[in-house]
């Protein structure tokens, strides 16, 4: 019997769980396919130089460093709540041209299409919080440090490292990014997954006292 009921008492506890995770998931991702492509896309990024042909007449002639500031110019900031409706998406080259807005991935994946079409070497360089082209003559700033990076990608292979970037500055741009940008009717559901999980919990462990008495 005493078996049964801590047997019990865990599958109430493990379906609290899977309860809060799947409110999360899906309030925050309500197509989780979504969620599926970005992390693929971090692995492979959704590169394309056919993507950006329209753009090379205005670029083939510009230096990596006009080139990039022609990207930021064209895809002015925005946060992926704003761009997309989710709090990270990682666009295709294509999705960030159309949008015509975006935050350093679309600008990355832009930049980066438009030098594999002008064969142009660079470096894919990702931190914790942010990802950029790095290219022969850029000049590095705080926050595209090479030092900062977290995964450096060329054609010869991938390189890990210890980032030294600032973990403050690392959690204010992502508070900004999910939070302070979250929509207000998905801030209120994501939050309200909690109290909504307890509740569970607290009728799940009344129906598990009245087993055991049973």
């Amino acid at each position: 019997m005493l078996k049964k009921i801590f047997l019990s008492r865990k599958s109430y506890i493990l379906h609290m769980m899977i309860f809060l995770t799947m409110w999360t998931l899906f309030t925050l991702y309500p197509n989780p396919y979504r969620l599926v492509v970005t992390v693929h896309r971090f692995f492979e990024p959704a590169i394309s130089p056919s993507a950006v042909k329209d753009i090379l007449p205005e670029v083939k002639d510009l230096s990596p460093a006009e080139i990039e500031a022609y990207v930021i110019k064209k895809i002015p900031y925005q946060f992926d709540w704003q761009t997309y409706g989710l709090p990270l998406y990682f666009p295709t080259a294509e999705e960030a041209i159309v949008h015509g807005r975006g935050d350093c991935k679309g600008r990355f994946v832009v930049l980066a299409s438009i030098f594999e079409a002008l064969e142009i070497p660079y470096t894919q360089s990702f931190s914790l919080s942010h990802f950029w082209v790095h290219y022969e003559g850029k000049v590095e700033t705080k926050l595209e440090a090479s030092s900062n990076a977290l995964l450096l990608r060329t054609e010869e292979g991938t390189k890990l490292q210890i980032p030294k970037e600032d973990l403050k500055e690392i959690y204010e741009t992502l508070k900004e990014g999910f939070w302070d940008y979250m929509p207000l009717h998905r801030r209120t559901l994501f939050v309200a997954g909690l109290p909504l999980t307890i509740l569970m919990g607290i009728l799940s462990r009344k129906k598990l006292k009245k087993l055991s008495k049973n």
